[in-house]
């Protein structure tokens, strides 16, 4: 492509051209992987038809080019200069000591009369002596001028409605690196905590004083149980090529909790379970003593565990009618606390469910819930009750041959 620059007047015999290149660190000697900065600038006396640098290749080095090549016009001791300055952000690989260098810039000349001539003008080499980097906590290695982070929640996770999901959006931008050197994103791990994070989201914007690296994560978060939790601050260690000093951005620790439960849900459950026994078995105590004299009881807990089989799950009709709604988290809501009061994962059993539920459809900006079959789902948790239901006979029944007494209910008094 033809560039056009300078007057037609006539030039000099022989035209001065020189080509320069220099480097720029924030040190004398820079870290593997901090950034350099090489400059390559032309002041040609000529009048230029076309142009172009050749390949530039940078061995121990990856680099990219820090924008297009700017071109000025200028005097320089009365005399009208062309300028083009191109700038490159290498970043070494290894450590040792690189020469840079030399490049050429191929020229097509106008000398003023229509005669072209071809030209290759060949600038200077440097060198740069490259340190190893330095040893970090956990091996993470990030050199940039500036590290920020910007993190937040939708909501105050201290104090959540029942059932509600909180939108986490972390930020991290780095002066001086690509989006690529950026970290990857922590896992948000905790026994009561259910996590689904979002393709992350990584850009590099280019200036003439180096790349700004860009990286989004955002994880939808919600707790699995009732009882408040918290999840621990994460530390991102980095250097800081300014003030050679290590720093970290953290990721702050936030407390997760229900603002309308006051009490864990497991010791809620045994107080509510413990509201029907208790009349329960003072009602049948005089009846069931003269009908088990003689005999040998059976323990406290076998005896309890068969009681409350009898007795009506009040979280089943609520199941039924959430059902009937189509109300997926009033559903999970009932069914966890069922699951859990008969000794089963609820995290388990709703797995497909939570799916549904907490992670956004990909593209889906508004984070509807994917289609889910809530009876095929209902079904397989009855499954798990009635399972655990027969785990919990045979685990209760009387090997052949013993003598253990007859559990007495009601349908086996006659």
């Amino acid at each position: 492509m033809a560039l056009f620059f300078g007057a037609a007047a006539a030039r000099a015999a022989t035209p001065d051209l020189t080509l320069t290149a220099t480097i720029e660190a924030d040190a004398p000697e820079p870290f593997v992987g901090e950034m350099v900065i090489l400059t390559l600038k032309g002041d040609y006396d000529a009048f230029i038809t076309r142009e172009r640098f050749e390949g530039v290749e940078l061995a121990n080095f990856t680099w990219l080019q820090l924008g297009r090549d700017i071109w000025s016009k200028g005097r320089k001791n009365g005399r009208e200069y062309t300028t083009v300055e191109r700038k490159l952000a290498l970043y070494p690989q290894k450590a040792g000591s690189f020469t840079i260098g030399p490049f050429r810039h191929q020229l097509t000349i106008d000398d003023g009369t229509g005669r072209w001539t071809e030209t290759a003008v060949v600038s200077n080499a440097v060198t740069l002596t490259v340190l190893p980097k330095p040893s970090t906590g956990g091996g993470w290695w990030l050199p940039a001028r500036n590290v920020t982070v910007d993190d937040r929640f939708d909501m105050d996770t201290a104090h959540l409605a029942d059932g509600a999901t909180a939108t986490r959006t972390v930020t991290i931008t780095a002066v001086g690196q690509t989006a690529a050197a950026l970290p990857p994103p922590p896992k948000l791990v905790a026994p009561w905590l259910i996590a689904f994070i979002a393709p992350e989201e990584r850009t590099t914007t280019l200036t003439r004083d180096g790349p700004i690296g860009t990286v989004r994560w955002q994880w939808r978060l919600r707790p699995s149980k009732a009882e408040p939790g918290n999840l621990p601050a994460y530390d991102i260690p980095w250097f800081d090529t300014r003030s050679r000093q290590m720093r970290d951005i953290v990721l702050k620790s936030a407390r997760f909790a229900y603002a309308t439960i006051t009490a864990p849900e497991g010791r809620a459950a045994r107080t509510n379970l413990a509201a029907w026994l208790l009349p329960l078995l003072l009602g049948l105590s005089l009846p069931l003593v003269a009908a088990l004299a003689g005999r040998r009881p059976l323990p406290a807990g076998t005896l309890g565990a068969r009681l409350r089989r009898l007795l009506p799950d009040r979280e089943a009709p609520a199941m039924r009618l959430a059902r009937g709604r189509g109300d997926l988290r009033a559903y999970r809501r009932h069914a966890a606390r069922r699951l859990a009061r008969h000794g089963l994962s609820p995290e388990r059993a709703l797995a497909p469910l939570d799916a549904a539920l907490f992670r956004r459809r990909a593209g889906d900006a508004a984070g509807s819930a994917a289609p889910v079959d809530l009876g095929a789902i209902d079904r397989a948790v009855m499954a798990a009750l009635r399972r655990q239901g027969a785990r919990t006979d045979a685990d209760t029944r009387p090997a052949h041959g013993g003598d253990a007494a007859p559990v007495y209910s009601p349908s086996s008094s006659r």
